[in-house]
């Protein structure tokens, strides 16, 4: 079975302190990105390596687990970047700044977002994503779901903060599925998302990765192993 986890990049990174990290306007051109870039390049790591980020990290032990396990292509990670847009873990790029308010990949590239995505789903089994609100409002998935098999199980965690934005999300379409955490039940709603996927992944190393088979027929199992009780 093909798993794939795609999570959201953090604006903590290494370099923290660099002065001079890509901004938002140095992803209007590609001939003066190749340029920036050059400059940063003793800076650059793969994405994996770069985001230092609370859920980013848990992502990275769980992950760590999994393939510790077993083997390293048990499960694949892609990153949804506000400056690169949709990259791969082992992506190698430098230090950048762009909030979320002024990514082109976000704003004005959502359609590309969304068909990078669609294109990349489409061959695994069992996509897990570990979203933000503003992503989801950029793919737009409530007005254009993917097009994509039905073999295709696609689940989606929130973490519901007042109203929630499960809105957002196609819950209610073949093999699309919501699961629902409260900021009271995770406690920190920051990083809950990575915390509990290193939570399914350590679940999988105990009691072998049948359990991704079980989550794909049974996806709301993944509130047991959250809340644990399993």
């Amino acid at each position: 079975m093909k798993i794939l986890v795609i999570s959201s990049c953090s604006q903590r990174q290494k370099h923290s302190t660099l002065s001079n990290k890509l901004g938002p306007q140095d992803f209007n051109s590609p001939d003066h990105l190749d340029r920036r870039t050059k400059e940063l390049w003793k800076y650059k790591a793969s994405a994996a390596n770069m985001y230092k980020g609370d859920e980013h990290l848990y992502v990275m032990k769980g992950l760590g687990k999994v393939r510790d396990c077993y083997r390293r292509g048990v499960i694949d990670l892609s990153i949804i970047s506000t400056g690169y847009g949709l990259i791969n873990e082992c992506t190698v790029i430098v230090p950048y700044d762009v909030p979320l308010h002024k990514s082109r990949v976000l704003l004005e590239e959502s359609d590309r977002l969304h068909k990078s995505v669609e294109d990349l789903i489409a061959d695994y089994d069992l996509v897990f994503y570990l979203l933000g609100q503003r992503y989801y409002n950029a793919l737009e998935l409530h007005k254009r779901p993917f097009q994509v098999p039905d073999t295709v199980t696609q689940i989606f965690l929130i973490v519901k903060l007042t109203t929630g934005y499960k809105y957002l999300i196609p819950h209610r379409l073949r093999n699309c599925y919501a699961v629902e955490l409260s900021s009271d039940e995770i406690g920190d709603t920051f990083s809950a998302k990575g915390q509990v996927f290193k939570k399914l992944c350590e679940t999988a190393c105990r009691e072998g990765l049948q359990v991704f088979k079980e989550v794909r027929r049974n996806p709301q199992m993944i509130r047991d192993i959250a809340l644990g009780n399993r």
